[in-house]
């Protein structure tokens, strides 16, 4: 009778090993997030055994589908294909070689980690007689600086896991385990970035996007929900406000020097998006600024428009650069997204020669004699609004 294998997914996660005390509250979200990411996937139970994460039984086919899936989990280090097997070096070669007979591969290495340190024997020893064994049953070569293939094995209390194909996630917190925020996403680059780099970090995020239609088309709207969709692989599930913030455009170009429009258009898009924010119980917005990048991103700018605001203001890209952005953007699935043709609903109305570094009592007092109450109030009451959620589908 052919031996049977278990095959299962070792997840180490990131930062939730440094949090002591909490670490069982952050360890069930962590858990519930891969649930909610690996729905549509065949597996017996997810189990948590020091401080690992264990898929059981898992379907080997199902293997690239996995790695695609939790490849987006946050909070995740890393994870491994493994099969579990008994502490004993037999077992750990009978399923090193299962493991492996079907990998195309001229050299290895064997690298292990002994957790229980009880066992009567050392990771170098497992790395010695593993190694001696593969070498001979496969007539490759050991390898130990550059290897084609590496076979993990983490020796635990009760069984080992024998592994290869170790995939990288994004590390960070568990998606939802902060509270919420309000960020400001417009279809460009910047905020998606943006938007990614606060829920690495767990904050529950939801969106308002500023559009200009039907003086312009809707086609940053619908890049936005495109966005979105996108967004959801790493969060699972958000909220989007969408507000025509035309008509408040339209007064500030009749009554505010041209030169301060588009600061004037962002001041308005702070002080919505805290009313969004209050109401909805976020204690912050987070937008996609990068020092110095467009006008309205200067510091004495920067201080202009937040001085708009109750709440604080994220701004996780502040001091990175373009080409970074870029290459995250990339890395995450927004980019091709946010290069398609759209008109933003502040650019389209750009004056040539906007102000680079305004003074506040200049704007303040801009400000006092700018009375848009009424247009203000039939804006919010104007603001539609939609839900995102993780399909579970494979891209």
């Amino acid at each position: 009778m052919p031996l049977k294998f278990d095959y299962s997914i070792l997840i180490h996660y990131s930062e939730i090993a440094l949090k002591k005390n909490n670490r069982k509250f952050f360890e069930k979200i962590f858990i519930n997030n891969i649930k909610s990411h690996i729905f549509k996937l065949n597996y017996s139970i997810i189990k948590l055994y020091e401080a690992r994460v264990f898929i059981h039984d898992i379907n080997i086919n199902d293997w690239e589908q996995f790695k695609k899936k939790l490849t987006n989990v946050m909070g995740l280090k890393n994870f491994t294909l493994t099969i579990r097997t008994k502490s004993e070096i037999n077992s750990i070669n009978l399923a090193a070689i299962q493991l492996i007979k079907n990998e195309t591969f001229e050299n290895f290495r064997i690298t292990s980690k002994r957790n229980y340190k009880k066992l009567p024997f050392t990771s170098q020893d497992v790395n010695v007689k593993v190694g001696d064994h593969v070498r001979k049953q496969t007539k490759k070569s050991v390898n130990l600086n550059s290897p084609e293939l590496i076979i993990h094995i983490e020796l635990l209390r009760n069984n080992s896991f024998v592994g290869i194909d170790k995939q990288n996630g994004y590390s960070g917190l568990p998606a939802n385990c902060q509270e919420r925020a309000l960020s400001l996403i417009s279809s460009g680059i910047d905020s998606p970035v943006a938007s990614f780099d606060m829920i690495k970090r767990g904050v529950t995020l939801d969106y308002v996007h500023f559009h200009s239609y039907p003086a312009i088309n809707k086609q940053s709207i619908n890049n936005v929900k495109k966005i979105l969709t996108v967004l959801s692989k790493y969060q699972l599930k958000s909220n989007l406000y969408l507000v025509p913030l035309l008509k408040i455009q339209q007064k500030i170009m009749e009554v505010v020097p041209d030169k301060y429009w588009v600061i004037f258009f962002r001041k308005y898009m702070i002080k919505i998006a805290n009313h969004i924010a209050i109401k909805n119980k976020a204690v912050a917005l987070v937008t996609g600024d990068s020092i110095g990048q467009v006008a309205s991103q200067t510091l004495s700018n920067i201080y202009a428009i937040s001085n708009e605001s109750i709440l604080p203001i994220i701004r996780p890209l502040a001091g990175t650069n373009k080409e970074d952005i870029i290459n995250k953007a990339t890395d995450i699935g927004t980019y091709d997204i946010s290069i398609e043709p759209y008109e933003d609903c502040c650019s389209y109305f750009v004056p040539p020669h906007p102000e680079t570094k305004a003074k506040i009592n200049q704007v303040n007092d801009i400000a006092s004699k700018l009375n848009l109450d009424d247009i203000y109030n039939t804006v919010v009451k104007n603001i539609e609004s939609y839900q995102f959620k993780y399909t579970g589908d494979i891209n």
